[in-house]
């Protein structure tokens, strides 16, 4: 049983979907989750594309820990290669970036709209705040 397997009958489509949707954020989460990785991330978005021999001159790693770094980031969607030749110059995935901002925005709305004192059927959505 994987980490997204949801007993049958336990649950209603909604909390499958919210539980998809942790799912999708919590991988972006742990391609975050380094600090290289952030600043991979950071380099890569003050410029439109860099090779990983750029990349490396900007971080106190090694060329094969930078490598590996942006590996992760591919393999979550948050990074594209465009393969020249050898070289693979790497671009961020601004979709999926923008695509995590707003999941991020949700998931923080929702659990600041939840109290204990207000319990709720977790298929309800969230009532108006005013």
């Amino acid at each position: 049983m994987s980490g997204t397997d949801l007993p049958p009958n336990k649950t209603c489509p909604e909390t499958a979907d919210a539980f998809a949707g942790c799912e999708e954020l919590a991988a972006v989460f742990r391609a975050l989750g380094h600090p290289a990785r952030l600043a991979i991330v950071k380099q890569l978005a003050s410029q439109n594309e860099a090779c990983c021999g750029e990349i490396v001159r900007h971080l106190p790693l090694a060329q094969s820990t930078v490598s590996q770094h942006l590996q992760v980031l591919k393999d979550a969607g948050l990074l594209t290669c465009d393969s020249r030749g050898r070289n693979c110059h790497y671009l961020l995935n601004r979709q999926k970036l923008d695509l995590a901002e707003r999941r991020s925005k949700e998931f923080w709305e929702r659990l600041n709209s939840m109290t204990p004192d207000r319990p709720g059927d977790a298929c309800s959505p969230p009532e108006n705040q005013e």
